[in-house]
């Protein structure tokens, strides 16, 4: 567990969620990890439990492990010694790039998840997938929803 961090409720600090690009974490079967960055999120309820709706398209490698791979993510809403990290998340593939190790990124082992948070980030959120469906015929993006098991807040916003 990372010291510069407190766990929280999930909807605590909640107007960092939704300011910036997060870090979406996946990982497959084998223990691979990825990181992409994550501007379609939401949170709020669903079958009264907390919960994050994320949307990814088919094509990303991070919808392979979703898809194929530990049915959870971790969302993490960077801090500004995390933020170059987006760039990187976002400018190249996991399929062929260790993105943890291109961005200098930490990875916290989960406490209720396989799949890890980031360290150094201001919000993460351990979620497990509860539901999966398609977005709709306008953009071709398949939405997962996932209940919100654990939720930390950085120090530095605390």
């Amino acid at each position: 567990m990372d010291e510069n961090r407190k766990e929280i409720d999930p909807y605590d600090y909640i107007e960092h969620f939704f300011s910036q690009t997060a870090l979406l974490v996946s990982m497959g079967k084998d223990n691979e990890k990825n990181v992409m960055a994550l501007d379609w999120k939401t949170i709020g309820e669903l079958w009264h439990i907390p919960a994050i709706t994320v949307a990814v398209a088919p094509s990303r490698y991070s919808f392979k492990l979703l898809t194929e791979g530990i049915r959870e993510f971790s969302v993490n809403i960077p801090s500004s010694k995390t933020s170059d990290a987006i760039m990187v998340a976002g400018s190249s593939s996991g399929r062929n790039t260790d993105k943890f190790q291109k961005a200098n990124l930490k990875a916290i082992d989960g406490k209720n998840t396989k799949v890890p948070t980031i360290q150094d980030c201001l919000l993460s959120y351990e979620c497990e997938i509860i539901h999966e469906t398609k977005s709709g015929n306008m953009a071709p993006h398949h939405l997962f929803f996932g209940k919100i098991l654990k939720a930390y807040a950085s120090k530095d916003i605390l």
